[in-house]
């Protein structure tokens, strides 16, 4: 069943097209990452998604509020004058038919399901490494009930032994909660261990799609093979 479709989104930004007419759906379950140098549209693409970049031409379809977003940096998306608890409580806005019991059950819940304890809920982020603070923004964006999380580089600010560590948390998440995830990302030995399917975006555009493994093999685009060569993932022919 398509959770996601995107139909010939366009976004500019100025003279500059930074989304061109761009296409894809999403089945639930899907794993989908989208891979690309800096500038290419990839985050553009997902602000689109998530409603924070109007689209200028083109269609986004998806349930409301089932796109939630997991962002590079998990100092800066979370709120430093905030405490956990404010901080997820605010994931709960549209439920406000919640007692303080239930929404403080609720939070603890996704607290476990991401390995923290509910002694977390009086700290400020300051206090957390960047590992455990992405493990409160993912808490954070579950909290919203999402059928689709968006992991914008969400683990490219963390050490190599941390972003196993999350990366394993996010597989075990997809089962638990049924989740489809848009992985955004330039590191390929990620998205190759992590990833059922791969889009390729270059200048704004999507210039090739399919199995990751048959992408990552036997790419068919010149670009896709620049990728590839450029992070020495040359096991293609």
């Amino acid at each position: 069943m398509s959770v996601l479709q995107v139909h010939n989104a366009v976004k500019n930004f100025g003279s500059l097209r930074a989304v061109d007419h761009v296409s894809f759906s999403l089945d639930q379950g899907d794993n989908l990452a989208i891979i690309g140098e800096s500038g290419c549209g990839k985050t553009t693409l997902a602000k689109m998604m998530m409603g924070l970049v109007k689209i200028d031409k083109g269609l986004i379809k998806a349930e409301s509020f089932s796109v939630q977003m997991v962002f590079q940096d998990p100092y800066s998306s979370l709120d430093p004058l905030w405490n956990v608890r404010e901080i997820l409580k605010e994931a709960l806005w549209r439920n406000r038919s919640l007692s303080a019991g239930q929404a403080q059950e609720k939070m603890e819940q996704m607290l476990s399901a991401v390995g923290l304890s509910m002694g977390v809920l009086q700290r400020f982020p300051h206090e957390f490494s960047g590992g455990e603070r992405q493990r409160i923004a993912i808490a954070r964006a579950l909290l919203c009930s999402p059928k689709i999380l968006i992991l914008d580089e969400a683990t490219s600010a963390l050490d190599t032994l941390v972003q196993k560590q999350i990366m394993d948390l996010l597989k075990k998440l997809k089962q638990e909660f049924n989740l489809t995830y848009i992985f955004i990302s330039h590191n390929l030995r990620l998205v190759r261990n992590f990833s059922d399917k791969i889009a390729v975006m270059y200048q704004g555009k999507i210039v090739e799609e399919g199995q990751a493994k048959k992408v990552l093999q036997s790419p068919s685009h010149p670009y896709t093979r620049q990728l590839l060569q450029a992070s020495f993932y040359i096991n293609f022919k």
